[in-house]
């Protein structure tokens, strides 16, 4: 097996050439339609001066050129950074400047999002050390040639930000190792696919899950994958009927959102099997597995582990638990957290971009430090208990609480302000912010939540707020968020979805 993700595609491509490899919506694209419309990307961005090791920013939803685009970077040896379609501001300035863009690839909708009211991020980009950095609001192609770059397993793929706890976002840097050792073993391992299944996924392309959990491991296999644009309740089940999908992954939220539905006499009336799922809620686990038909594998990863490397052997769940480790990696708890080390090089990131300190500290003694607390059983099961970063987890995105404050704070009222998570009633958590006004100012809580929609993701927009006088700190003065986190929500908190408050996704 190729070494290389072009090369994944390019060997599958011959093998497979007129077998459906792609399904979206109603289009169908054989393995040969897409390696060929990965080339023409490829081209294209050579003609716009992208070379082996640049960076380009893909700002793109779920849509078939989002594919193409990401092989055609792979064959020229340049570096992907999928960016989260919902960041803006400062979160995407930040991206956007740290990974040293050459080209960004922005849908069109999103192009007014590099030129904000001050011209700020358009001008940080014409500033590079490299010279201009070229926008497009689409993907580039050609009929010409693109180059076939040498690409050893261990250079770098993709770049791909995750929140950081107590600083900016965190710019993962993922191997072509990693990327296809993730995808087999998730294939082989968690969810026993075969070249007759067909993989689905409405989870982002800009996040591992679905690159190395339904597009890979589909070429791998000789199978074919499809992708939903966006997840939608009402309209999950028919498009996972349209698509004949038969393996889908779904995160925490869209399992009691799917239960939430009316039942309907099409309940089971689909091909689906399995699903692979992380932080499934325990309540609605079993509910789920009889009323669809479908056999919940429940898993855990992150982004610095390549995706999914801990999952529930098939056959053997245990309703709660994450699961077993992987063949492939080692698993312990110390002091509550969960450590994991995998069985050889560059199959987890390869550190953190132009960030040594965090790399050397979450990878210290040779063990992946997740941040995350959690126990095992006596047969090796573990068990997810809590974060003990600061950072918040909600419906597949991880939010840094020093980001969502950093944005609150720079209201001209607000004198300081805490984020943390708060439960889910539909599995992880929503936000929470804790303000102390300057004093003088009054606020309202709606005053808020319209100052943070135009300056941060949609998911980030805090659905709780509460105002007090001041926050409870330690005596070097860091706040006790543990502390909030355990007060839970008091009669003075605002809750804007019970407000009928909704926030815009644009």
């Amino acid at each position: 097996m190729a070494g290389d993700l072009w090369g994944l595609l390019e060997e599958a491509a011959g093998t497979h050439a007129g077998k459906a490899l792609l399904r979206f919506e109603d289009r169908s694209l054989t393995y040969a339609e897409v390696a060929e419309a990965s080339q023409r990307a490829a081209a294209g961005f050579h003609e716009a001066g992208v070379r082996a090791g640049d960076r380009v920013c893909l700002m793109l939803g779920n849509r078939p050129e989002h594919v193409f685009t990401w092989f055609g970077l792979a064959r020229l040896g340049a570096v992907a950074v999928p960016v989260n379609v919902h960041l803006k501001g400062e979160g995407l300035r930040y991206t956007v400047e740290h990974s040293g863009a050459r080209v960004v690839v922005a849908e069109p909708e999103l192009a007014a999002r590099f030129d904000d009211e001050e011209g700020a991020l358009t001008l940080a980009l014409s500033q590079r050390e490299r010279g201009r950095a070229l926008v497009l609001t689409e993907v580039p192609e050609s009929s010409g040639e693109a180059p076939r770059a040498e690409v050893a397993p261990e250079a770098v793929a993709a770049i791909l930000y995750t929140s950081g706890t107590t600083g900016p976002p965190k710019g993962v840097m993922l191997s072509h190792r990693a990327y296809l050792n993730s995808a087999w073993r998730f294939a082989t391992e968690m969810v026993g696919a075969t070249a007759d299944d067909v993989l689905y996924t409405t989870l982002p392309l800009f996040h591992i899950n679905a690159q190395a959990h339904t597009v890979l491991p589909a070429i791998q296999l000789g199978a074919t994958f499809a992708i939903g644009a966006r997840f939608s309740a009402s309209g999950f089940w028919e498009d996972v009927r349209r698509q004949g999908a038969t393996i889908f992954n779904s995160l925490a939220a869209m399992i009691p959102i799917l239960c939430k539905q009316p039942a309907s006499a099409r309940d089971r009336d689909h091909r689906a099997r399995l699903t692979a799922c992380a932080a499934t809620p325990k309540d609605v686990w079993l509910e789920f597995e009889r009323r669809f038909g479908v056999t919940i594998v429940e898993g855990y990863g992150l982004t610095e582990t390549a995706g999914f490397c801990v999952a529930n052997p098939l056959g053997a769940a245990r309703v709660g638990s994450i699961g077993k480790p992987m063949s492939w990696i080692d698993a312990r708890v110390e002091e509550n957290e969960i450590l994991l080390r995998p069985h050889g090089e560059h199959l987890f990131m390869k550190g953190y971009y132009r960030n040594p300190e965090a790399t050397a500290e979450a990878m210290r003694g040779g063990w992946f430090h997740s941040g995350d607390a959690g126990s095992a059983d006596a047969d090796g099961y573990l068990y997810f208990h809590d974060r003990i970063k600061q950072s918040i987890r909600r419906r597949g995105e991880n939010i840094s609480s020093w980001e969502v404050e950093k944005i609150v704070n720079a209201h001209p009222a607000v004198l300081e302000s805490a984020a943390v998570g708060h439960p889910s009633e539909l599995g992880e958590e929503d936000v929470r912010i804790v303000v102390v006004p300057r004093p003088g100012q009054t606020l309202e809580p709606l005053e808020i939540v319209r100052w943070c929609e135009p300056r941060m993701a949609y998911f980030m927009v805090p659905r709780y707020v509460e105002f007090r006088d001041e926050l409870p700190k330690t005596a070097t003065e860091r706040v006790e968020k543990y502390r909030l986190k355990a007060e839970g929500l008091g009669p003075s908190v605002w809750d804007r979805e019970a407000a009928g408050y909704r926030v815009r996704r644009d």
